[in-house]
């Protein structure tokens, strides 16, 4: 295949220390690629939280600098495709505003909510055994009692933070919430909403939300994305 002939992706790989953006052929190549840190912000209580625009601006800028490079012609750059650390929760409006910094996988200040989700009688583990199968028949898992899951950080805004629970229109992990950067669809994929541990998976060609487990938590469906699409599907 002639140079002229190849095509390329624009590859980010949005980790927790920052993203890491390549520009890689279709045949896997990598030609170019960049790497911009973004901060932590430590708070009270287990609180760890990244700023969101911190995240779109790094990946605008290493986007910015390998294509710039000039090693591939941007025609010739014909996708972008986006991996992103898992376990992050960002509450948003209607126009994909971010209302407060995302709390990332490292934050543990929704644990004492996602122990009151486990309370019961007969306990395994601090976990009510019959809460804790309900969670196992669906989703093959379930959240821990750190309250590090998305499910522990909704809670804790659900209950600290009302005013931005009840402004929030959808609640994005930061794959889905960067994807929206993109085309501007409020989105999950299979990969990403499965370990929300709220959706029953049991048909895997046919993951849905699980009303038992939304429930339990006392959570809101209406704010989850709606749309769940494989991770392969082209998403705009």
């Amino acid at each position: 295949m002639s140079d002229s002939e190849k095509k390329y992706i624009l590859a980010i790989d949005h980790g927790t220390g920052g993203p890491k953006t390549a520009i890689v052929s279709t045949h896997g190549e990598v030609i170019d690629w960049a790497f911009q840190e973004v901060p932590l912000h430590i708070e009270k209580g287990g609180g760890v939280e990244q700023d969101p625009n911190d995240w779109w601006n790094a990946i605008l800028k290493t986007s910015k600098k390998v294509i710039d490079g000039g090693l591939v012609s941007v025609e010739d750059i014909v996708g972008v495709c986006n991996t992103s650390q898992w376990g992050g929760t960002i509450p948003l409006d209607k126009n994909g505003n971010h209302l407060m910094n995302a709390i990332i996988w490292m934050d543990s200040r929704g644990a004492p909510y996602t122990k009151k989700v486990y309370k019961g009688l007969l306990k395994v583990s601090g976990m009510n055994i019959f809460k804790a199968l309900s969670w196992v028949k669906r989703t093959g898992g379930g959240p821990g009692l750190s309250g590090k899951d998305p499910i522990g950080h909704m809670l804790l805004i659900k209950n600290e933070y009302s005013e931005i629970f009840d402004k929030t229109y959808m609640f994005l992990e930061p794959q889905d919430y960067i994807n929206l950067k993109l085309t501007g669809k409020f989105a999950s994929s299979y990969s990403t909403i499965g370990f929300h541990w709220l959706t029953d998976i049991r048909k895997i060609d046919s993951i849905k939300y699980s009303k038992k487990l939304i429930k339990m938590c006392g959570l809101d469906q209406s704010k989850l994305p709606s749309e769940l699409v494989n991770p392969t599907d082209i998403l705009g």
